[in-house]
């Protein structure tokens, strides 16, 4: 099977890093891409692991350069995917799991067609208010960001599907299913379809 990128998206404390993680550890043949980002740090974040934390000046260079396969600018800080990231994950064999922002989904699906993409929905705009304010992190506008979140759910019908948070085993459970019918589809086997043809 040829492997595919599987773009993860959500509203800001909509899940979607918990979720990932949850299914980096269950299916080994999924590799997480690290983005770049010149927001600072959160308690317990690593830089090359959680994100590549750059400097403006570094990465508008890479910008600059065509090395991003995208990028934008959220909530006044820049963030975006370095080329050599998913292209050194496909040529493992893998399968690069990208967590981006709506804006980013679209770049990047538009580069590589043959993506799924997957939005985590929070169970309500309460509930994601809560989450939110629930991570005490001061750099954060909570209302800003309940805004964006709004925006960002309006654009749910550009994804291919749509899978609720309000339990996160389910959720994850939901998403490794998700994964496991596309790898499924018989445009990806076209390889074991021809030998079966053959037989």
């Amino acid at each position: 099977m040829k492997p595919f990128p599987i773009i993860i998206s959500s509203p800001s404390g909509g899940g979607k890093t918990t979720v990932v993680e949850r299914l980096l550890k269950k299916d080994k043949t999924l590799s997480r891409v690290v983005t770049a980002t010149t927001r600072a740090p959160r308690d317990g974040e690593k830089d090359g692991k959680d994100y590549h934390f750059w400097t403006e000046a570094q990465f508008l260079r890479a910008v600059k350069r065509g090395q991003m396969l995208e990028w934008a600018k959220v909530h006044a800080n820049y963030y975006g995917i370095p080329k050599t990231s998913v292209n050194a994950v496909l040529k493992q064999g893998r399968c690069p799991v990208l967590v981006i922002d709506v804006q980013g989904a679209k770049t990047v699906s538009a580069q590589y067609p043959q993506a799924v993409k997957i939005f985590i929905l929070p169970p309500s705009l309460s509930v994601l208010r809560e989450r939110i304010a629930a991570r005490k992190d001061h750099t954060q506008n909570v209302e800003l960001r309940l805004q964006t979140a709004k925006k960002e759910m309006k654009e749910i019908g550009r994804y291919d599907y749509a899978v609720m948070n309000d339990e996160l085993k389910n959720a994850v459970a939901d998403a490794a299913c998700i994964i496991r019918a596309e790898r499924l589809k018989t445009a990806r086997k076209a390889k074991n379809l021809k030998l079966s043809k053959e037989m």
